[in-house]
């Protein structure tokens, strides 16, 4: 046989139905293979309710014109009638059906007796109750040899119905499983050398073409072994569920992979920007199906996929052809490997719709299609990263000649610019004297500025302390005078005593009682007694305030020391009571803490600074007798004492919380503050390895609450 002759066979071998059909039965003899099934009649239940016995006898069986019955996509039950004559020498034969994605089939036969047997498979029941393990469904029926039987299936899917069936012996049917398996596991096998390849070029490469291509080929092949009905009897065969939609949610997936493929790969962005776009509404149409399809709107789904699928065939082979026309040679590759598929999806379409012949080989083009496309793209990736190394040569040969010219130009420039270099340099060295005398200067206004905080500090400390102390010395010079008023009148009556003698008793004690009730003998006792007791409270408040103010300075401690952070407050109260007047109250809750290891005169002016600023922001709300709060409370949290101080004054705007702690930065008025009291407070906190956080809302006040660790570990 020419090669013309082998082509006009092929031609006739898709375009012809096979058998001429001569009657309604199809007979089975001896020495014969599978018998297809070509004389069928159909009726269509579109309500899907209808029973058998409702059938069986009803005369709306139409006669099918196709030697193989296509019921396309549709929501109705079909009843499918037949006869098979069995002339053979076999009495047990097999009915073949080759269509497994059908989701339920039964088939009913009548006997002799009357009476009506009837088998159930499809892909709506688990894989495990059919008697044979093969995706497609088997019925062993028994034809005594020279008799005729009657059969009707029943078939329903969401997906396109073909029925292929077929009669043989049991042995025959063996023969096709074993060829399908063949046939299966070749591509299985093809599939996944293509699949670990493609993906040892990925992790080389680093393309994303690659992985696209490498999602492509996993759902493109999972895709056509789900048509083949294998995905149910490997996969999930448990679940019929996901058997019924899995060919519209893989296709999908795959054809969503291939989008993104045909994207990276042919650069659609760039050569055909506005049909880069219509592959985003493909992919979102793809989506719409695979939503669809988990809502169980299986045959809706499957006929948008279908249709989508259609569109996006031809929308790839177009933007393939279009970029190929511009010289883009991947485009070529890819070009011929579409078209491989294209006409591979063609003639399976056709075979379902019965325009040409459906056997052996057209019920595989579509996988035979499917292998050789994953090898036209694979030489296509290869040459694109031919391409891609040749431009990078190019690109390099390029940079090289650059590299040389700019090493020229260097050398040329490097004169010019070692002589810059020195007359810069010379500016260089002039203007970073004049800087470091300008940041000398800097230093000098800074320790000013900060020995003139401090002496402000010790300012209002000396006023505090000159108004405390001079109250109680008050007191007591204010007791001196009236004390010794008192001594003289009771000094006048002792005198008095002495003048008594025997003689004049009675005289001079009328005189003494006369005296003691003119002076008031006791309103005087009285008198010297209050006068004392002031002046010992004076002395001791006088002593208090010594005490408080050496705590408070501890001028004597200038190494770390373990103190008592309450004792420090309670000292930096003292110095600051003056301050406080009668309109603001101090409430104190401070808790039994352990020693901190610190620098008790830097503490005692955080303290200080801290407190003196609530007694400003409480001042500024003009608040009446007692009803300024200062509340300082003192408590242990691990390894730290926390100490809080908050007042109830004009409270800090939410904008200048991240200012409050800059130097410089004060919200008093001019001449009242330098703005570095909270600054220092900062600096002697952080430098204790501490830490300090403000809470304020404007209107309502400020809470400080500083950490301090109670043992220095550097410093």
């Amino acid at each position: 046989m020419n090669k013309r002759e082998y082509i006009i066979s092929l031609i006739f071998l898709l375009f012809t139905y096979g058998d001429t059909i001569a009657n309604d039965t199809t007979v089975f003899s001896d020495g014969a293979e599978m018998q297809r099934i070509l004389y069928v009649s159909i009726f269509e239940d579109k309500t899907g309710k209808l029973a058998f016995e409702h059938v069986k006898d009803s005369g709306q069986f139409l006669k099918s014109e196709k030697s193989i019955p296509n019921l396309e996509v549709s929501s109705s039950t079909f009843w499918i009638k037949f006869k098979i004559q069995n002339l053979s020498s076999y009495d047990n034969l097999s009915l073949f059906l080759e269509a497994p994605t059908i989701d339920e089939v039964e088939l009913y036969s009548s006997t002799k007796q009357g009476k009506t047997e009837i088998f159930m498979l499809g892909e709506n029941k688990l894989f495990s109750q059919r008697e044979y393990n093969d995706p497609n469904y088997i019925f062993d029926i028994s034809i005594p040899k020279g008799e005729t039987r009657e059969y009707i299936l029943k078939v329903n899917s969401i997906e396109q119905m073909m029925i292929p069936l077929s009669v043989g012996t049991r042995d025959q049917v063996q023969s096709i499983i074993a060829e399908n398996n063949v046939i299966f596991g070749l591509y299985c096998g093809f599939i996944l050398v293509m699949f670990f390849y493609n993906l040892f070029v990925y992790f080389t490469t680093r393309d994303n073409s690659y992985l696209y291509y490498i999602t492509y080929l996993i759902f493109i092949g999972l895709t056509q072994i789900a048509l083949k009905g294998y995905t149910f009897k490997y996969l999930w065969p448990d679940s019929p569920w996901l058997t019924n939609y899995s060919i519209v949610i893989l296709s999908s997936i795959a054809s969503i992979a291939a989008m993104l493929f045909i994207r990276s790969f042919l650069l659609t962005a760039q050569h055909t920007p506005r049909l880069d776009k219509g592959l985003d509404v493909i992919n979102v149409i793809f989506f719409l199906a695979i939503v669809l399809s988990v809502l169980n709107f299986g045959e809706l789904s499957f006929k948008i996929m279908q249709l989508n699928t259609l569109i996006c065939s031809f929308y790839g082979l177009f933007i393939g052809y279009k970029i190929a026309r511009k010289g883009y040679r991947p485009a070529k590759f890819f070009l011929l490997a579409w078209s491989i598929l294209l006409i591979g999806a063609i003639i399976f379409v056709f075979k379902d719709f019965g325009l040409i012949v459906f056997n052996r080989f057209t019920n595989y083009t579509l996988q035979i299609a499917s292998a050789l496309e994953t090898i036209f793209l694979s030489f296509a990736l290869a040459d694109r990263i031919n391409i891609l190394k040749k431009e990078k040569e190019v690109s390099q040969a390029q940079a090289l000649g650059a590299l040389e010219e700019n090493k020229r130009i260097i050398v040329q420039q490097n004169i010019v610019l070692e002589q810059k270099v020195k007359d810069r340099t010379h500016e260089l060295i002039r203007s970073n004297e004049e800087l470091a005398k300008v940041i000398k200067d800097l230093k000098d206004a800074q320790s000013q500025l900060v020995q003139s905080e401090k002496m402000a500090s010790l300012g209002q400390l000396t006023a505090g302390v000159a108004h405390e102390i001079n109250n109680p010395i008050n007191f007591v010079s204010s007791s001196i005078k009236p004390l010794k008023r008192d001594f003289n009148d009771i000094l006048s009556i002792l005198s008095k005593y002495e003048e008594v003698s025997q003689e004049n008793f009675t005289q001079k004690s009328i005189e003494v009682n006369d005296l003691k009730k003119e002076l008031d003998i006791e309103y005087l006792k009285e008198e010297i007694n209050s006068l004392l007791k002031g002046i010992d409270e004076g002395a001791s408040r006088t002593a208090e305030i010594v005490k408080g103010l050496r705590t408070f300075s501890r001028v004597d401690e200038i190494d770390l020391k373990r103190v008592d952070i309450n004792e420090g407050i309670e000292s930096t109260l003292i110095l600051l009571s003056s301050m406080m007047g009668d309109k603001i109250m101090v409430k104190k809750e401070l808790g039994d803490i352990s020693k901190v290891e610190c620098f008790p005169g830097k503490i005692n002016q955080v303290f200080m600074n801290i407190i003196n600023n609530a007694i400003h922001a409480i001042t500024k709300r003009k608040y009446e007798r007692n009803e300024g709060i200062i509340i300082i409370k003192t408590s242990e949290k691990d390894d730290k004492v926390v100490i809080s101080i908050k007042d109830n004054g004009t409270g800090i705007p939410e904008e200048l919380k991240t200012k409050i702690f800059d130097p410089f930065f004060t919200t008093k008025d001019v001449g009242e503050g330098t703005g570095l009291g909270l600054s220092i407070v900062y600096n002697i906190v952080e430098s204790h390895n501490g830490s300090i956080d403000v809470k304020s809302e404007l209107g309502k006040g400020t809470e400080f609450v500083i950490a301090l660790p109670k043992i220095q570990t550097h410093i």
